[in-house]
């Protein structure tokens, strides 16, 4: 029992999405072998992606990352009586990670960089779950941040990475005198948005305008590392239109040039997939059959959705039949994403509609939600009133 219990507690992290080639190095060993989702990593163990791979790792110490394709890491953890939370190191491309809201119960996540220089990230209070990228160049470790906002540390040296925002952190923080230029951010299509093909198709590609920027530079690839480009041409404003070839995966991305003309960091890649057929099946969240449990009756629900490209304005309806014929709530405008009050108890159903005539469903079937009522009953007589 005791040794089943060491074994335990020496897992640092486990893999929980694994596609394409991918290989660990453990520490016991002297050469690389496959690895599948539920594969455990040790303290020292190194991860690498082979070409159009990606995983996604959990840390044991809370949080996750994301590798892209040709990218090596390894995992590690303090040994007691140093303890502390997850360490990464990034020899080689690109790591995408969350870290949640709440501290984490073993300590930070921690970046090492250069000559054994270690920052560790927290998540600033109240800022929610926080989306960052670190990317090894020719001349550093690009840290940047998507959403939300990480506080760094180092010793003595703290700084406040926002959204939006980047910082060399290869040599810690007492050398990295400012922060990167902004770099634009993405509005349209949304992330991973499914565009059925047709010829002739043009999908607008969208981002928010920097001050100070000369004009931007478009990147369009087969692949998330931008190795097969097929679209790489600078513009003056803030959209570009993009006529894919053929139904397939495409990757763009945005970088702004100064006015001297140097470029500064990429903006966050986004997938677009363009379908042979008109996409169904873009509800996200709830999941079918989702129960909201007995005393969260008031609080928020969230209904999300991926996009269908271009701006296109959606509706979304919460019925009482599958048909959604019944509606108690409708709602409707451009985001991909609804947060609703709470629900009186009940079983509903619910669907997001491309808001023209007639509207085309996101979805094969409307999916399934409960309500539990104090009692944990379905109070199937209460309804709220239409939206206007």
């Amino acid at each position: 029992m005791e040794t089943v219990s060491r074994e335990l507690s020496a897992i640092v992290a486990t893999c929980a999405v694994a596609r394409g080639p991918v290989e660990t190095l453990r520490t016991a060993n002297a050469y690389w072998e496959p690895f599948e989702a539920g594969a455990t990593f040790r303290s020292g163990d190194w991860v690498r992606t082979g070409p159009e791979a990606s995983t996604r790792i959990e840390l044991r110490g809370g949080g996750r990352i994301e590798l892209e394709e040709r990218t090596v890491v390894m995992v590690e953890r303090p040994a007691p009586p140093e303890g502390g939370g997850s360490v990464v190191a990034l020899e080689s491309g690109t790591a995408r990670g969350l870290l949640p809201e709440d501290a984490l119960p073993d300590g930070p996540l921690v970046l090492r960089g250069d000559n054994g220089r270690q920052v560790a990230l927290t998540v600033e209070a109240h800022a929610g779950p926080t989306e960052f990228r670190v990317t090894r160049t020719a001349r550093g470790m690009h840290l940047s941040v998507s959403r939300g906002r990480l506080l760094l540390s180092e010793g003595i040296h703290r700084r406040t990475l926002e959204a939006g925002n980047w910082l060399d952190v290869a040599r810690g923080l007492e050398d990295a005198e400012h922060d990167g230029s902004p770099f634009p951010t993405s509005l349209s299509p949304g992330v991973d948005a499914r565009i059925a093909w047709r010829p002739e198709l043009r999908i607008p590609l969208s981002w928010k305008p920097l001050d100070g920027a000369r004009s931007y530079q478009v990147q369009v690839a087969r692949d998330l590392g931008f190795t097969r480009r097929i679209v790489d041409t600078q513009v003056e404003g803030s959209d570009f239109a993009f006529v894919p070839p053929e139904p397939g995966m495409f990757v763009w991305r945005v970088s702004a040039l100064d006015e001297a003309g140097r470029p500064g960091e990429s903006g966050f890649a986004r997938r677009i997939f363009v379908e042979r057929q008109r996409p169904r099946g873009l509800l996200v969240t709830p999941r079918d059959g989702h129960e909201v449990p007995v005393g969260a009756a008031s609080e928020e629900l969230v209904f999300a959705w991926q996009s269908t490209g271009g701006e296109p304005r959606y509706r979304l309806v919460v019925a009482r039949d599958r048909e959604l014929r019944q509606p108690v709530i409708v709602r409707e405008g451009s985001p991909q994403q609804v947060v609703l009050p709470g629900l009186a108890p009940g079983e509903y159903y619910w669907g997001v509609y491309v808001a023209e005539e007639p509207p085309v469903p996101l979805f094969q079937k409307a999916r399934r939600l409960v309500v539990r009522g104090a009692s944990g009953d379905l109070a199937r007589d209460a309804l709220l009133p239409m939206d206007p």
